[in-house]
């Protein structure tokens, strides 16, 4: 695993993905932090965020098997430039994150999902687990939208609006 949680963990997910040459990756996605940084036309907000992942790859041990003898590439180092090769993802689990955050403008769903899209992988070298190299690429995708309101805070509001009928009421919180 790579990487390191900043703070308080505000939600998390794993996204687990297989690849074509029967690796398995595993990859915790967190959300450290969530702020209100100024205007977007999707709800008046933009938000800042701060995600951390933790990435573990588990090769078949006949890919161990061939690469025990390579040369060791210790993270942190520089990757090497030769022996890439893409390996295509074949089946993954999206990690989805969800969570409500409140702003100016009032309170937001907020959801993120993570996306591997492209890996490769290094048989030239190994890891000191005696893993192969590999890297994985990743997408985030954000989607926020006002937060609806629960039943309890509805019910106070239209207790609070006596002169409202009850079609301005049923127009003003319909669900879309």
């Amino acid at each position: 695993m790579r990487g390191e949680s900043m703070g308080k963990v505000i939600a998390e997910d794993t996204l687990m993905a297989k690849l074509e040459d029967g690796t398995t990756v595993v990859m915790k996605v967190i959300l450290d932090s969530i702020k209100e940084m100024g205007f977007s036309p999707f709800g008046g907000v933009n938000f800042s965020v701060n995600i951390t992942t933790q990435i573990a790859f588990t090769p078949p041990e006949e890919l161990k098997e061939k690469v025990k003898d390579r040369p060791v590439h210790y993270p942190g180092q520089q990757l090497p430039t030769d022996g890439w090769e893409v390996v295509d993802v074949t089946w993954q689990r999206p990690a989805v994150i969800e969570t409500t955050v409140d702003t100016s403008k009032g309170a937001f769903s907020f959801k993120i999902v993570t996306e591997a899209t492209m890996a490769a992988r290094n048989m030239n070298y190994r890891l000191p687990s005696g893993d192969p190299l590999y890297q994985i690429a990743w997408v985030y995708k954000y989607y926020w939208r006002p937060a609806k309101k629960d039943i309890v805070e509805l019910l106070m509001e239209a207790k609070m609006a006596k002169d409202v009928s009850p079609d301005e009421l049923a127009h003003a919180y319909r669900v879309n």
